[in-house]
């Protein structure tokens, strides 16, 4: 049988190539194969809906900025754990009370348009993401920086020197951690001013990029394309490959079929079937990097139903943990129970829950439901969650739980979420930044009478004055050993108690053309890694 391929991947391969053959220098590439100076990427981009560093808050967001951008440290790539090095900030000191950190800035760093970066565009840096008050803002506003105290807290003290004041004494990891995130990136500040309106140059940002990073952005077609060339005066080193290019292709069959034809050198977005598929064959690799991400269901105990600890303990059980990752997702996740992933300070290897039908219909009984119980499930209607969610249907059937799964669009059901109308839902979290805290912010953190719908906790109706207190007890430890333990702790009770079943962490696999080599689809510091990435 012949397979076609639908008329648009065939103009995304035919662009793809005509961009690369602009290339300075570039021979032409032979039949089926990109130029050996570039890398073209097929991948799902449709989710990216910002390119402002300091307004963009999905993954696919910070693949592209945090190769254009540099922040004030970075995690070394080079590392399989999560290791702080300094970035644009050199050097820091901190205050004797702990709330002044001090930054010293690094010199001789140069702007993709040539001006010269100083201590007074980390200051608009710092300060621009709570003045245009975008989604990424509550990172800084977790640790007491407003939009009212910025101008205060955040100043100049030199020409390359930069004073940070916090509202108490925070971990020093965890403000080093913060200023690795795409939110913390540093933007050439005259730049943007001469390009800002009323919004501080939001609208500007979203279609064009004043960064110092290893490659600058010359092209962005939202919902087809971005395209990047090398920065040849990074202060890290210069990137191997001149230039990246990154074609939308949604369908997972459709990236396979470039990579096989040569149009593309990296397939991004493929099913487990599709690497099956691939797998051993000549001139193709296949690639899998750890990422911070974690897949879970969770439950609102304001449900009167889920709001007895036996349910949820039954429900815990009736999750086939080892079926989801080795038959459902095989090679895309393994198996992970607790809210911090492998590789982040105070990390948790445990999985006390296992599938155990038997024991789910006795904890059903004890709770008053000898004859089971039904439950609805919401769920975005795109691979894998509704996968999962079906998943759970099955299982959940041996244990007496009659499962009904409401798939919808993302939105539909984040929205559903967020005003606390759920019974279960699936959701998939990633980490933010590379402590943590990012994670046990949201999933073992709710202050009493407050109104934080952008807390899962909250999101569940669940109250935990205890783990609350200690949660914020691990901000201010700064001690790394006596930090690591504390949320060790955390963990312990959480999986214990909590109504979130974690199942999954993520694990990014890939197809590549062999001759590629470097590529990371995913890093320790969370972002795809494009500058390392060369060909044979």
């Amino acid at each position: 049988m012949t397979t076609r391929l639908p008329k648009r991947a065939l103009l995304t391969g035919g662009a793809a190539a005509l961009a690369v053959a602009a290339l300075p220098g570039a021979r032409r590439a032979e039949a089926q194969q990109t130029p050996r100076n570039a890398m073209v990427i097929a991948a799902q981009i449709d989710d990216l809906v910002a390119l402002d560093p300091h307004h963009s808050f999905e993954v696919t967001g910070s693949d592209l900025l945090k190769n254009v951008y540099d922040q004030l440290f970075f995690i070394d790539e080079t590392k399989s754990a999560a290791e702080l090095r300094p970035g644009l900030a050199e050097s820091f000191t901190i205050s004797e009370d702990g709330r002044t950190f001090t930054f010293r800035i690094r010199q001789g760093v140069r702007f993709h348009s040539g001006n010269a970066l100083t201590a007074a565009d980390v200051v608009f840096s710092l300060r621009r993401p709570l003045q245009i008050n975008r989604t990424p803002a509550f990172m800084y506003r977790s640790v007491g920086l407003t939009a009212d105290n910025i101008e205060q807290t955040v100043r100049q003290t030199g020409e390359f020197e930069v004073q940070v004041t916090f509202s108490q004494a925070y971990a020093p990891t965890l403000i080093q951690n913060l200023f690795t995130a795409t939110i913390a990136s540093v933007v050439d500040s005259r730049l943007v001013q001469q390009n800002a309106g009323e919004d501080r140059g939001n609208t500007w940002l979203n279609r064009n990029s004043a960064g110092s990073g290893a490659y600058r952005l010359t092209r962005y077609q939202p919902n087809e394309s971005y395209m990047l060339d090398r920065n040849d005066n990074w202060w890290r080193g210069r990137a191997n490959l001149q230039r990246v290019i990154v074609r939308h292709v949604p369908e997972a069959a459709t990236q396979r079929l470039l990579l096989e034809r040569g149009d593309v050198d990296v397939a991004r977005n493929l099913t487990p079937t599709d690497i099956a598929a691939l797998r051993g064959r000549p001139g193709i690799a296949i690639q899998e990097f750890p990422r911070g991400t974690i897949q879970y269901f969770s439950a609102n105990m304001g449900d009167p139903i889920l709001s007895n600890p036996k349910v949820i303990e039954a429900l815990k059980h009736l999750v086939d943990y080892d079926a989801i990752a080795n038959n459902l997702l095989p090679g895309q996740v393994f198996p992970h129970q607790s809210f911090i992933p492998r590789a982040i300070l105070g990390e948790v290897d445990a999985r006390p829950w296992r599938f155990d039908p038997t024991r789910a219909r006795a904890l059903l009984a004890e709770a008053g439901h000898p004859n089971g119980i039904r439950l609805a499930i919401d769920t975005a209607n795109t691979f894998p969650s509704l996968d999962v969610a079906q998943a759970l249907q099955a299982s959940f059937a041996r244990g007496g739980v009659t499962l009904e799964v409401l798939p919808a669009t993302g939105a539909q059901v984040l929205a559903k979420f967020r005003a606390r109308n759920h019974q279960l839902f699936i959701g998939i979290w990633g980490l933010g930044y590379p402590d943590p805290h990012y994670n046990a912010d949201s999933f073992a953190h709710n202050p009493p009478g407050a109104n934080n719908p952008g807390k899962l906790t909250w999101r569940n109706n669940w109250n935990i004055p205890g783990l609350t207190a200690r949660t914020e007890a691990a901000m201010r430890e700064r001690d790394q050993n006596a930090r690591a333990a504390i949320y060790r702790q955390i963990q312990e009770e959480f999986m214990g108690t909590s109504p979130f079943a974690v199942f999954a962490q993520q694990q990014v696999q890939v197809a590549v053309r062999s001759n590629l080599t470097g590529y990371m689809a995913s890093s320790p510091g969370l972002s795809a890694i494009y500058w390392r990435a060369n060909k044979a």
